[in-house]
């Protein structure tokens, strides 16, 4: 190994820990004020770790945060990941392998949507789900982000594309119809590609907070994401570390799902790019 080399390499792994520690900054500083008091909290100079340990800030944030937009968020990321998955998959395949009039055209159009803002298409969302009635409820709080496919049909019609016809021209010499083919062959072998969609569409679901702001004007449908929006606004009346307590406790189901997917995000996003 070159004197240049070894130097690189130390350059690289310098700044990658660096800007990871850098990023891990602030959820630490969060994670240590959830257990402190709530007088040491703001204390001056703050204290890097606490002088003891106040685990019934736990107990005290479930109390803060709201059960039914816990509920809510939950069925909210649920009907979009596994709608949004379906019909990304199913598309992306179709798009790829099976020869259809205007297969090219449909492509185009679903590229063209990726250039598109998201916050053009706001106003006239929502001026449509308010014409349908769909203002406090779920069909409108979920349908208009399902629609937006554009960049899974993307990935997952790169993916397909890779995969050899022959195994597709095999399944049909054994007399397998397109449903045959795609449940029982293309599915086994889409695991990295859905793990990595699934992993990205809950991130964002769980936190999203504009269109359910916008969508949304009741208390029994507000997401988490608005439920804790709340305790910043009435900070004085929430203690500050019972508040980041609640923010930590809302954090830690996406954290731990993230870690548990995340060999399967970057395998399959890898893999996915790749033609």
């Amino acid at each position: 190994m070159s004197a240049g080399h070894h130097w690189r390499r130390r350059f690289h792994v310098s700044t990658v820990v660096f800007f990871g520690l850098l990023m891990a900054a602030p959820f630490y500083w969060m994670v240590i004020n959830s257990f402190k008091s709530s007088r040491e909290v703001v204390a001056y100079p703050p204290t890097w770790w606490p002088t003891e340990w106040h685990f019934e800030n736990v107990f005290a944030a479930l109390t803060f945060l709201d059960s039914t937009a816990i509920v809510n968020s939950v069925i909210f990321t649920a009907v979009i990941t596994i709608t949004q998955l379906t019909l990304v998959v199913m598309t992306g395949f179709a798009l790829a392998k099976m020869q259809f009039f205007g297969r090219g055209a449909l492509l185009g159009l679903f590229i063209m949507t990726l250039f598109v803002p998201g916050q053009v298409a706001t106003i006239p969302t929502f001026i449509l789900v308010r014409n349908l009635n769909w203002i406090d409820t779920f069909m409108g709080l979920c349908i208009p982000i399902i629609a937006q496919t554009s960049f899974g049909v993307f990935i997952f019609r790169q993916f397909y594309i890779s995969m050899p016809n022959e195994i597709l021209d095999a399944a049909k010499i054994d007399g397998a119809n397109w449903g045959q083919i795609f449940v029982r062959i293309v599915l086994p072998l889409s695991g990295p590609p859905i793990a990595a969609y699934t992993a990205v569409t809950v991130l964002t679901a769980w936190n999203m907070y504009a269109w359910p702001l916008i969508s949304t004007t009741e208390r029994d449908m507000r997401v988490l994401p608005l439920a804790l929006a709340g305790l910043g606004q009435s900070f004085s009346q929430t203690p500050p570390n019972i508040a980041m307590m609640a923010v930590l406790l809302s954090t830690l189901p996406i954290i731990i799902f993230f870690i548990l997917c995340q060999r399967y995000f970057i395998n399959g996003l890898g893999g996915s790019l790749k033609e």
